[in-house]
């Protein structure tokens, strides 16, 4: 051992020689009380999420009331549509970003996908299910069409953006 590590060993002897410890079971119960405190803060964390989305739920599954006959509102798809995808196939749009596409590129895409839904993005969030990269480094974001939701005002709103590669439709539209 060279005299310097004997010498720094010494001097953490000298600091620690009059260091007194707290008795196991003090130190035991103060991690049963923190432990304690951290369940109590997961479960009302648990409860607000819970009580949160139980009350969001019933407003995201229904029906958009169209609107009434006589009027030259035109009641679109994606409007009358239930938030939920089908459940059989669930139709999704993919909007696949350039290799180095910036986050503000990427962002200004989400914001425009979210207007071209309409009262479906409003009700549905407007937000992409997933953004994740391909294997070519590309970003793509997918999103879940409502039942019965259009997907062209999405590829409309995307379609020329940059950073914008291509948007993928689902098959048979």
């Amino acid at each position: 051992m060279s005299a310097r590590i004997r010498e720094a060993l010494t001097e953490l002897e000298r600091d620690v020689a009059g260091l007194r410890l707290a008795p196991p079971a003090a130190v035991r119960a103060r991690g049963r009380a923190r432990s304690r405190r951290r369940a109590a803060v997961l479960a009302g964390a648990a409860a607000v999420v819970v009580a949160g989305g139980a009350a969001t739920v019933p407003g995201l599954t229904r029906p958009v009331t169209p609107a009434a006959s006589g009027t030259t509102a035109s009641a679109t798809p994606s409007a009358t549509g239930r938030c939920l995808p089908d459940a059989g196939a669930p139709a999704r749009v993919d909007v696949v970003f350039r290799v180095g596409a910036s986050a503000q590129q990427m962002q200004e895409a989400n914001y425009r996908i979210g207007v071209a839904r309409g009262e479906a993005g409003l009700r549905c969030g407007g937000q992409p299910v997933s953004l994740r990269p391909d294997r070519d480094g590309r970003f793509v974001a997918s999103i879940l069409l409502a039942v019965g939701e259009d997907p062209a005002p999405i590829q409309a709103a995307v379609a020329g953006l940059p950073g914008v590669e291509r948007v993928v439709l689902p098959a048979g539209r």
